[in-house]
């Protein structure tokens, strides 16, 4: 996926969205992973945090809405 070229203060904002997005996908698989007994290295996700992200961006869009808002 290639990023559009943008001003540096709109830039350096979408790093910061980036890098916290990975930082919250890290915790949540981290703590699915160790109710396994399993662990995550930081540097393999690192190598295929965009894998791990269409895989669940997938499953998501497969999920059917909610009939009703939340209230």
């Amino acid at each position: 996926m290639k990023l559009k070229p943008l001003s540096a203060e709109i830039d350096e904002l979408r790093k910061i969205i980036i890098s916290s997005n990975l930082t919250s996908c890290y915790i949540m698989l981290e703590e699915l992973l160790a109710s396994k007994g399993e662990r995550l290295f930081f540097d393999k996700f690192r190598a295929r945090w965009i894998d791990i992200f269409k895989n669940v961006y997938d499953h998501v869009d497969r999920m059917k809405p909610r009939k009703d808002p939340r209230e």
